[in-house]
């Protein structure tokens, strides 16, 4: 019989609810783990303890460690996409300006707030380069980047950009390498070439934005 990953990464959920209870909470406990410990620590047994069920729970549910990583994975990154209104809602202040700010600003926030865990899925879909599993995650972060994108869309009207549609698209990943830098290379090079705190770092990266946003053709 087919492992329950499986159904997950085809998002296909378990019938029954005590089941589909339990594959959550390992999840859940997976998601934990990889915070607190690091991608290497997270072991099986690991995450049977975080969820309060048996290892051998575990194992009847996911043939190895690298089959609940990726159900696990992929469970927070659809999680993490929340809906578009409450995306723009949260975002979208009365200026490109202000609006870049706030993109930033929470991007920032996101990272501050779970750097191992973010780290540790990074490196987990870069080892997983090429596979059906490393293009499904792909697609969640980018619905997430382009929810981001369209926000700064609702200001076309300051936007110089011959193709503002790519434009800010590119302006949110470029805002994100520059946040996944500082925050994960917060001991190398970002602090010796040129440290700054969280403020300036919104304030640099926002104003790069909107400047490449509204540099005529």
């Amino acid at each position: 019989m087919a492992k329950v990953v499986e159904s997950v990464v085809e998002g296909m959920a378990p019938q029954q609810a005590r089941s589909r209870k339990t594959l959550d909470a390992l999840l859940q406990a997976t998601v934990r783990t990889l915070e607190a410990h690091g991608l290497e620590a997270c072991t099986l047994p690991r995450v049977a303890e975080a969820a309060k069920v048996a290892p051998a729970t575990v194992y009847r549910r996911f043939a190895d460690k690298d089959a609940l990583l990726r159900a696990a994975v992929l469970h927070g990154l659809e999680g993490g996409v929340r809906d578009k209104a409450v995306v723009e809602k949260d975002l979208l202040r009365a200026t490109l300006v202000e609006t870049a700010e706030r993109v930033v600003g929470e991007m920032l926030r996101r990272y501050r707030e779970g750097p191992r865990l973010l780290q540790a899925m990074s490196l987990f879909l870069a080892a997983h380069a090429g596979t059906a599993f490393a293009e499904k995650a792909a697609k969640s972060i980018a619905a997430d980047v382009q929810m981001r994108a369209a926000v700064l869309l609702r200001h076309r009207d300051r936007i110089r950009h011959p193709e503002p549609e790519r434009a800010v698209v590119f302006a949110v990943l470029e805002a994100r390498a520059a946040v996944e830098a500082v925050v994960f290379d917060s001991e190398g090079v970002w602090k010796t070439a040129l440290s700054m705190g969280d403020k300036q770092v919104v304030a640099e990266v926002s104003r790069a934005m909107v400047g490449y946003l509204r540099r005529k053709p």
